[in-house]
């Protein structure tokens, strides 16, 4: 029987909150919390995009847990990828056959053989599919890949995007079923279940979220973003947000339990409640969020590139209530593109031409 993926094993970003609590969350704004951001002057070594690069918890074969990023070749094209363990950085590399036109993401979870596994989505250079490959890690620490290949079904001809695309394993579901979200045909902020099998993954026809009467507020023009949170009984909340549609800045939410007992609800598609714009964040690209603690407990982190100039912002969520916005401090703090979370590390990149990539951490 398939492991569920652990508290430990957080593979994307998360909020804050019991289930009630958020559930009702989103119209009341408080003062920002006082915090402080750790940002080394030195960026990722040999890290080079010009896109949105990608976050995700990485876990060696002995169990110890690092940081794994992911990232468009800022030159090549390339699916590229790299993984800290302590301070020590494996060397750039990239997935065999994989080459995009947009950022990708990536998630961490325990595969059917029970080995430690990277999901990586992206969307592909030439044309609007989405392709997916896993990286099992070695017993040496490196990552042997799966082949490419595409998420649709067939007969889904909405499972296209032209913007990045996001990924989560919830963290009560069972059997290591992931998420997977974009912004499809008509701009609608589309997502597709996925059920790992062997190495592989079987998936579901995709679905628009909440269409009917709100498609107005379910649109976008970037990339969504995925994340959960625990409360304190271990139910959780899978979130999915995402920056208006046009010229709109508005950074609006959704959200679909995750419950201790029975993980997501649904079967081949799974209920999602509407939560209304976040107050007071707007953005030109698409938005980030994470939990905070790595077991995926509250606070949750919120961050994005604001709606003018090049300042990365951020806001928090606690206690149903979210705080006004501040901005991400320390060197190397602007960016051109959204960032990436996962807990409470930032990854984004210079607005210069270097196309480095920078890490900063919060210590609020």
């Amino acid at each position: 029987m398939l492991n569920r993926p652990k508290s430990r094993l957080v593979a994307a970003a998360a909020v804050a909150g019991t289930v009630c609590a958020l559930a009702a969350a989103g119209s009341a704004a408080a003062a920002p919390a006082t915090s402080l951001w750790f940002s080394p002057k030195n960026p990722i070594p040999n890290a080079f995009t010009n896109a949105s690069p990608g976050l995700a918890a990485f876990y060696n074969a002995s169990n110890v847990r690092g940081t794994f990023v992911v990232w468009k070749g800022q030159n090549n094209n390339k699916v590229m990828y790299k993984y800290r363990i302590g301070s020590k950085w494996s060397p750039s590399a990239a997935i065999p056959g994989g080459k995009t036109s947009a950022g990708p993401a990536a998630a961490f979870y325990t595969d059917p053989l029970s080995k430690n596994a990277e999901l990586v989505v992206w969307k592909a250079l030439n044309s609007d599919t989405i392709y997916y490959s896993t990286g099992e890690v070695t017993k040496k620490g490196t990552l042997n890949w799966t082949t490419p290949r595409s998420i649709m079904v067939p007969g889904d001809t909405l499972a296209t995007t032209d913007e990045g695309p996001a990924v989560i394993f919830p963290l009560n579901s069972t059997h290591a079923r992931c998420i997977i979200a974009w912004r499809g045909p008509a701009h609608h902020v589309r997502y597709e279940l996925g059920t790992p099998s062997h190495r592989l993954f079987t998936f579901d026809s995709s679905h628009w979220i909440q269409p009917g009467t709100v498609t107005s507020k379910t649109t976008t023009s970037n990339a969504p973003a995925l994340a959960e949170v625990l409360d304190t009984s271990g139910n959780g909340l899978v979130y999915v947000f995402w920056k208006a549609d046009g010229k709109g800045t508005a950074i609006s939410y959704a959200s679909t339990p995750d419950l201790k007992a029975t993980g997501l609800q649904g079967d081949k598609s799974i209920p999602w409640t509407l939560l209304g714009p976040v107050p007071l964040a707007d953005s030109t690209s698409g938005p980030a969020a994470s939990s905070v603690n790595t077991h995926g407990f509250g606070p949750l982190l919120l961050a994005y590139k604001g709606p003018g100039g090049l300042s990365i912002r951020y806001q928090t969520l606690s206690g149903g209530v979210w705080s006004a916005y501040a901005y991400v401090t320390g060197p190397n703090n602007t960016t051109t593109q959204g960032p990436a979370l996962i807990n409470g590390t930032l990854a984004n990149i210079s607005p210069t031409s270097s196309g480095r990539i920078y890490l900063h951490y919060y210590l609020g």
